[in-house]
């Protein structure tokens, strides 16, 4: 597991430096100019490292959260037969559908114990050397077949447990600062009796967000919107403001 960190640490550094959004970017490189709108109650859970939560229904600014919606809608709609061979097109990957009937019948600890373990298992490859661009989050198929960054497995994980049963009001994706590292990072969130569980590509084993003191939320998202998160354990919102 030190050796796994390491490397995916190494990843995150030179992506950082040589090629910015190589990590998740904050809602600051994905939209220069806004700020939260009209705030709504967050979710009765506990809120993500003890910050303050401002929930906002309409995530249009977020393009690549859309895009990736979007395309991974059609990819699953489009998906009629298991994949025969890496060419195969309009089809679900074998290991998609093997995991999805065999983790649909557990108890949520252990749904999210071996999806967290099984996308784990995929390469980590940066966006640049996959798509020769800065900037795309994958579908959970395109990160089975290519290998992805921290937010494709935090994309992965959410809409394997999607299908396995697991409600969207129980999951988010996180996008924060990894203090230890210096970079950015995103993880996924799985609400179990109200306490967030990290499903982290770092790590093998699943751990509550209260004890990820290195980790400082910039926002979190699902498909009902986003939450901006400010306060002491959170990184500064100066960026809302610019």
């Amino acid at each position: 597991m030190r050796v796994r960190l390491l490397l995916a640490a190494a990843c995150f550094v030179h992506g950082f430096i040589a090629m910015p959004a190589l990590a998740a970017r904050t809602p600051l490189s994905e939209e220069r100019d806004f700020a939260p709108q009209a705030a709504l109650s967050m979710a009765p859970n506990r809120s993500l490292f003890g910050t303050r939560e401002t929930f906002e229904g309409d995530a249009a600014r977020f393009a690549q959260w859309k895009s990736m919606i979007v395309r991974s809608e059609a990819e699953f709609s489009h998906a009629d037969h298991i994949c025969a061979s890496s060419r195969d097109r309009n089809c679900t990957p074998r290991e998609w559908a093997d995991l999805v009937a065999q983790v649909t019948p557990l108890p949520l600890r252990e749904k999210i114990e071996r999806v967290n373990a099984a996308m784990n298992r995929h390469p980590y490859v940066p966006t640049y050397v996959n798509w020769h661009q800065s900037m795309y989050w994958e579908t959970p198929f395109e990160f089975l077949a290519r290998g992805g960054q921290c937010q494709d497995y935090a994309i992965a994980k959410y809409w394997l447990l999607r299908q396995a049963g697991v409600p969207v009001s129980a999951m988010r994706m996180v996008v924060v600062r990894a203090r230890a590292l210096g970079l950015d990072h995103a993880v996924l969130a799985v609400y179990i009796d109200g306490e967030p569980m990290l499903l982290d590509n770092l790590r093998y084993d699943i751990r509550p967000a209260s004890a990820a003191a290195s980790y400082a939320p910039y926002y979190s998202i699902n498909e009902t919107g986003w939450w901006l998160h400010t306060g002491p354990g959170a990184v500064s919102a100066a960026w809302a403001r610019r």
